[in-house]
């Protein structure tokens, strides 16, 4: 019978342990996925960017030297060397003539001729492209793989003159080497696919690999493995992200191997059939030990009544004095006694493999490295695991029996209460909490603990999880996105998100608003008169005089060219709002100092404010600080306009009308 039982829950045990394989191992499967699908699209959105950088660079480039087309090729050759950074930008740039003849190169050393016109990237400029990229090829004089990026130099009537390119040294140090080096998780990694008819490894993390024939479609990096018939108890498979470059159609490809995307999952699954294996090997011998018990009573009986009528001293207990229907009843009742005996017997066995079982549940909770606790439904602590009491620097048994606001503090109880109340609901919940000084962040799960008959809520399991360096790693790559390369302020994209966060915030808490736009007047002139490498560095300062007018709270971001942006959160003090734009038409009067060039270029304000229930949108605000803007650049610039009233047309007379 004990046999029998442990064979039947032990096929119970493994029937739920394959369902639950499965649906874990798909879901686990599922979180992988999403992560490496969301890892490699913000890997190829920054590799699309950098190359849209170096095509500005180029055709900055362009401008550049279309002046010096007449001039000797060497003295082109330094001037170019020194108007683009290498190796940060480009390993080497070069000017080609229509006919595809290289001017210069600042990788071929002087007076070494080489001819183009039989390159892809070059053909496209001659037909007609404002910018081309090459696809993957060896170097004539390196042998090295590279990539080529290339844009016309026309003259004003739109005849090509030249073409200046920059090579992309895919063996030398520049940012498409960074992801050869970079990798996916700890044992995961990148490679970059060419695109085409012959697709081959632009870069891979085995340097031989590198101009080797890929795979047009399904490429894993050359990590594939055959499928497993047990995948999901086994998996062999791993996972595999693939994003389309923007640029030039090449192929980012992330691998992470299916040791480590699935190590969680076979770890718990070695730890589940060794506690699987002990307590069914504790439950077979416990039921063993309980039917033989269960069975001695009727072994006893058996005994008494087959030495009764040798021995009728063993009768001697029972109320009977003979063989009658008093004894039968006596003997009856007596049986019936001792089996309710050894009921209340087993009764105190179950009750003792309860407490055995509570104690293996407890050090387990004692094993799982996140804070683990529970609380009755007054709110009181009724279990904590060792890394909940190490958290808190107390011994669990002093932790127990305090309530969650004594033990939290106020300012912590207070954030959590509306989520204990949710959950004392019957509705699980998680949130986030952050330290005072915003350095750790805690992800809390409270999970709902019903009686037996599921209809009242006693006590609340308490999950946390530390997600300092989750949260670190996503704001860091946000950042990356909503930053403008050139002032290191907010770009276009930031505004806007910082736009619709303060107006949400505004209308949801009934406060003003404002929004201030900022244009520098004549900045044109300051290109063509000292150069675009002043006119960034200006740009760059200006934007530092920005901040250095207006609260740290206040976003700050460059929205156009010369064109910035300041969003104000609670800005009900207009006067406050106008001393801030006199500041700014002031600091933009001081004059600037950059490489011995001394110059002023003043700038305009336009301003607008959202006041509190007046129904406007974002985009009318925009469009209201346009207006003000506007008017400032007709009266004469150097100036700012007062905020204008909400208009009930859309304007004509606006420049961005």
């Amino acid at each position: 019978m004990a046999v029998a039982t442990a064979l039947v829950v032990t096929l119970i045990i493994v029937a739920r342990a394959l369902f639950a394989q499965y649906y874990a191992f798909q879901g686990l499967q599922a979180l992988r996925q999403a992560q490496q699908d969301t890892l490699v699209k913000l890997v190829a959105e920054q590799l699309d960017e950098k190359f849209e950088n170096r095509a500005i660079a180029l055709q900055r480039l362009a401008r550049q030297l279309a002046p010096m087309l007449g001039q000797a090729p060497a003295d082109m050759k330094r001037f170019a060397a020194d108007a683009v950074a290498i190796p940060q930008n480009f390993n080497a740039v070069f000017l080609a003539w229509p006919d595809g003849d290289i001017a210069f190169s600042t990788a071929v050393p002087d007076g070494q001729r080489l001819h183009i016109s039989d390159r892809d990237y070059f053909q496209q400029i001659v037909r007609g492209s404002d910018f081309a990229v090459s696809d993957l090829l060896r170097g004539r004089l390196t042998n090295s793989p590279g990539v080529i990026l290339a844009v016309p130099l026309r003259g004003p009537d739109g005849q090509l003159l030249a073409v200046v390119g920059g090579a992309l040294n895919l063996s030398a140090s520049n940012f498409l080497g960074q992801i050869a080096h970079s990798r996916v998780g700890l044992t995961g990694s990148f490679c970059l696919v060419s695109s085409g008819t012959n697709p081959r490894y632009a870069m891979h993390p085995g340097a031989s690999k590198v101009m080797t024939p890929a795979k047009a479609h399904g490429e894993t990096c050359g990590l594939e493995t055959a499928p497993s018939p047990w995948e999901i108890l086994q998996p062999t498979q791993p996972i595999v992200a693939r994003y389309l470059l923007e640029s030039n159609g090449w192929e980012v490809v992330s691998v992470l191997p299916a040791s480590e995307a699935f190590a969680p999952l076979v770890d718990v699954r070695r730890k589940t059939i060794e506690t699987a294996g002990f307590s069914l090997a504790l439950a077979a011998l416990m039921m063993w030990l309980a039917i033989r018990r269960m069975l001695a009573p009727l072994e006893l009986l058996h005994r008494v009544v087959g030495e009764a009528p040798q021995n009728p001293a063993v009768l001697a207990s029972l109320p009977t004095g003979s063989n009658d229907e008093i004894g039968e009843l006596a003997s009856t009742f007596s049986t019936v006694m001792r089996q309710l005996s050894e009921r209340e017997a087993a009764l105190s066995a179950a009750k003792d493999c309860a407490a055995e079982s509570e104690k293996r549940i407890e050090a387990i909770a004692n094993h799982v490295p996140d804070p683990v606790s529970f609380i009755d439904a007054n709110e009181r602590y009724v279990f904590v695991n060792e890394a909940y009491a190490k958290r808190f620097k107390l011994p669990a048994r002093q932790i127990v029996g305090l309530t969650v606001r004594e033990l939290l503090g106020m300012p912590v109880y207070m954030a959590s209460k509306p989520y204990l109340e949710q959950a004392y609901q019957g509705m699980p919940v998680t949130f986030s909490l952050e330290g005072k000084d915003g350095a750790e962040c805690m992800e809390v799960t409270y999970q709902p603990a019903w009686n037996d008959s599921n209809d009242t809520v006693q006590g609340l399991y308490i999950f946390a999880r530390n997600v300092t360096s989750e949260r670190e790693k996503m704001r860091t790559l946000e950042a990356q996105t909503l930053t403008d390369h050139l002032t290191r302020l907010l770009n276009r994209k930031g505004f806007d998100l910082r736009m619709s966060e303060v107006m949400s915030r505004a209308v949801a808490n009934h406060q003003s608003a404002a929004l201030l736009l900022v244009d520098v007047d004549d900045f044109k002139a300051v290109n063509d008169t000292y150069g675009h490498a002043v006119g960034d560095q200006f740009l760059a300062a200006f934007g530092e005089r920005l901040c250095a007018c207006v609260r740290t709270s206040d976003a700050v971001a460059r929205i156009g060219g010369d064109e910035f942006g300041i969003v104000l959160d609670d800005a009900a003090n207009l006067a406050a709002l106008e001393r801030i734009a006199q500041d700014i038409v002031a600091a933009s009067k001081r004059p600037h100092f950059i490489e011995g060039h001394t110059f002023v270029a003043t700038a305009s304000v336009g301003m607008a404010v959202h006041y509190p229930d007046d129904g406007q949108t974002a985009n009318e605000l925009f469009m209201r600080a346009d207006m003000a803007l506007y008017e400032a650049k007709r009266a004469g610039k150097a100036r700012y306009s007062p905020p204008a009233t909400p208009p009930t047309t859309p304007p004509t007379s606006s420049r961005r009308a």
